[in-house]
């Protein structure tokens, strides 16, 4: 399997499912990624209430492997699914990455450009009434993860390398993540200047598109410093490192 626009190039797969009736076993199934690989166990009861149960064990598996997007992973991914319920977890661990941001993607179509293809359906074929789609899965999820001491991230003035630990879940059909994702050994391009970063924080406390930030970036020439308050939040929750800046 290859995608060489996304990086993906997973090799010498196998194979073997046992058929037994309404239950399929899966005896032996490896994939390789670079030099790591990944193993998939489990069966599926395929009877009146079909049941699948799958479980994944990576070992430095490459997930990625563009110039500008490295991803190698090791860890465990337990999945579960039903005819109503979706249930995905586990404990994932990030051996090396590289995430180069000032490289930009193939071109792409604006977001206000319409494809028709031949052939389309008539009006009054798109006028009728839509048959009534299926109920949506319950989802769960509660997954570990890990981003280890090797994730690097360049790009729009950002040089850095990540650690930390999140947890994500689900909460009502949301994905929620809660943790805290840290800048170290990184530098930081703006106002003309090269910036060090002595503390940055991206705290997640649920809702992923909102997380409360607290960095501080310096130039290294400084002669005096800026005498911080002694407290300070980030977000909704209390900072860990302070003193930092309001």
């Amino acid at each position: 399997m290859r995608n060489l626009l996304l990086g993906v190039d997973v090799r010498q797969g196998e194979a073997s499912i046992k058929l037994n009736g309404a239950t399929a076993e899966i005896e032996r199934s490896t994939l390789r990624g670079g030099d790591g690989e990944i193993k998939v166990s489990g069966r599926a009861d395929l009877g009146a209430k079909p049941v699948a149960r799958l479980r994944l064990d990576a070992d430095k598996f490459r997930v990625l492997g563009r110039i500008d997007r490295q991803l190698t992973a090791s860890g465990t991914i337990n999945l579960t699914a039903s005819a109503d319920q979706l249930r995905v977890d586990g404990k994932v661990r990030v051996d090396e990455g590289l995430f180069d941001l000032s490289r930009s993607d193939a071109p792409s179509l604006d977001d206000d450009v319409s494809i028709r293809q031949a052939g389309a359906a008539s009006s009054a074929e798109s006028n009728a009434p839509a048959a009534s789609a299926r109920p949506r899965r319950n989802q769960v999820v509660a997954i570990e993860l890990d981003l280890g001491d090797k994730l690097r991230v360049r790009g729009r003035g950002l040089d850095t390398t990540l650690g930390g630990e999140l947890r994500i879940g689900s909460t009502s059909g949301r994905l929620t993540v809660n943790g805290i994702v840290s800048a170290s050994d990184g530098t930081y391009a703006a106002y003309g200047q090269k910036l060090e970063i002595e503390r940055g924080m991206v705290i997640f406390n649920g809702d992923v598109e909102n997380p409360a930030l607290d960095v501080l970036a310096l130039r290294p020439d400084l002669t005096s410093r800026p005498a911080w308050p002694s407290t300070a939040r980030c977000g909704a929750r209390a900072c860990a490192c302070t003193p930092a800046p309001t």
